[in-house]
């Protein structure tokens, strides 16, 4: 329980902080910001939210944002992370799909399956619409979406150019795999973080050195489980990707 009242509180915060600036002049004419996008997979519909910035052209990366379980989504992913400002100022489309009953999964079965399809059709969406490089995916994940998005890893890596997993690790569907394509990691975990001890981070990052990934590994001192949005750490995966280019 005290886990859980660390969580919302956490994330209640970085929505105040977030709400407040979203009634900023500057974000309320954002014109690139596309939040109840839908796409059809299997019969289901699914929902989506897409940045499209101006400075993203034709041949544009992609970023992927997984959000995390239970009250996060698609909408407050973006506030807490500061993600949209980091595809601005790179010329990225960016994408935050919404998961099945709100989480990931983290186990066999068939939402598994559902879920890699949909990632695969949004992408294949993505670049038959937008023209995204589909030699640079980048994949980001946020708590129970930084677990999925070493799933989609484990699953997916010949497609990806890179990967940043924050107060995540990975669970029984990440572990034991190979990788065809050895695209560079980011891994940033709060060093007081109540919900996912910080050695699962630790041991997240080992694993994906051992594999021979250009892995760099954050560990910031006092921060809980939330997204380290200050001090530049998403420009730091940013760079820690472009200069391991896969």
């Amino acid at each position: 329980m005290h886990d859980r009242r660390s969580l919302l509180a956490n994330i209640a915060a970085a929505a105040a902080w977030g709400a407040t600036a979203a009634l900023t002049p500057a974000q309320a004419q954002n014109s690139d910001i596309h939040p109840n996008q839908s796409l059809r997979v299997n019969g289901r519909t699914r929902r989506y939210r897409l940045v499209t910035p101006s400075s993203a052209r034709a041949g544009a990366p992609l970023l992927i944002a997984l959000h995390g379980m239970g009250v996060d989504s698609i909408s407050l992913m973006p506030l807490y992370s500061g993600l949209d400002d980091l595809a601005r100022a790179n010329g990225a489309v960016l994408v935050y799909p919404a998961a099945l009953e709100n989480h990931w999964p983290l186990s066999f079965g068939g939402n598994l399956a559902t879920e890699l399809r949909f990632l695969d059709a949004l992408v294949e969406r993505l670049q038959a619409v937008h023209r995204t490089n589909p030699r640079q995916i980048y994949l980001l994940g946020m708590s129970n979406g930084g677990y999925f998005a070493v799933v989609v890893a484990s699953r997916r890596s010949e497609h990806l150019a890179g990967l940043a997993v924050h107060s995540g690790s990975a669970g029984v569907l990440g572990v034991g795999f190979q990788t065809a394509r050895k695209f560079p990691v980011y891994i940033a975990h709060g060093a007081d973080d109540p919900i996912i001890n910080v050695r699962d981070g630790r041991w997240l990052g080992a694993m994906f050195e051992r594999m021979g990934h250009p892995t760099r590994y954050e560990e910031i001192a006092g921060l809980g489980h939330i997204w380290a949005r200050d001090g530049g750490l998403n420009d730091r995966i940013w760079a820690h990707w472009r200069r391991h280019p896969a």
